[in-house]
């Protein structure tokens, strides 16, 4: 089954970030569990469907994250927490807690501000996009159905009961990530939590809270001006 690509201006995360240069504070990662005869029923298309039109469809999004991560497996995860600011299509606003370290997404660059290395790294935004980036998938109006299979799953326990989780599964061979993990409530069509699992073993998960729509979020939040005491590094794709 296919599955449309970069659905939800939530999405990207990741929110969370095989490939992207936010910080990838890492998640343990469990082996995938096969999915049972009844999950492998659900009616995927449909659910993908309506969590496409629910994202597509909002104003603007903010929420609460938590971010577990492990560098490579056998690892000890490490833990962030922050706050997720995001507008269809394209841009996007990740802050830190802890670190202050921030992430905006305007639409066309992404700048990544290290504020303990005094450090700004910049990217193009399409370049990052053509090579998968979950956290811009989040925010993308694309269709994933030209990027990923998609298939029921039970990965871990899920965050409530009634709670539906699928794996994503890239098409195309430079990505950055072997596979995603969304879990999504099917009753408000959102997503729950997001897990890429990177090509070295790494993993990023992403759970999003106390979720807020349609807020009119000043656009400011979605530009970043480069502090004057920052060295600037252009990454490119």
């Amino acid at each position: 089954m296919r599955l449309p690509a970069r659905a939800a201006p939530l999405v990207a995360a990741a929110v969370a970030l095989a490939g992207t240069p936010l910080p990838v504070e890492p998640a343990a990662v469990e082996p995938m569990r096969v999915a049972s005869q009844e999950r492998s029923e659900l009616p995927l298309d449909g659910l993908l469907r309506r969590v496409q039109e629910r994202y597509r469809g909002l104003q603007d999004l903010r929420a609460r994250f938590r971010q577990r991560s492990v560098a490579r497996p056998g690892m000890p995860a490490r833990e962030a927490s922050g706050t997720w600011f995001a507008r269809p299509p394209g841009r996007l606003r990740v802050e830190y807690d802890a670190t202050g370290r921030v992430l905006v997404a305007d639409g066309d660059v992404l700048y990544w501000y290290l504020p303990e290395d005094r450090q700004v790294q910049i990217r193009d935004q399409d370049a990052l996009a053509s090579s998968q980036t979950p956290m811009l998938y989040l925010t993308s109006d694309a269709d994933l159905g030209n990027d990923f299979t998609v298939a029921g799953t039970e990965w871990e326990e899920k965050l409530a009961p009634g709670n539906v989780q699928l794996r994503l599964d890239p098409l195309t061979a430079d990505a950055s990530y072997t596979h995603l993990i969304l879990e999504v409530d099917p009753d408000t069509a959102m997503i729950a939590r997001l897990v890429s699992f990177g090509i070295l073993g790494e993993s990023s998960e992403f759970m999003f809270l106390e979720v807020e729509t349609d807020l009119g979020l000043a656009e400011e939040l979605f530009q970043f001006t480069i502090p004057a005491n920052a060295e600037v590094e252009h990454l490119g794709s």
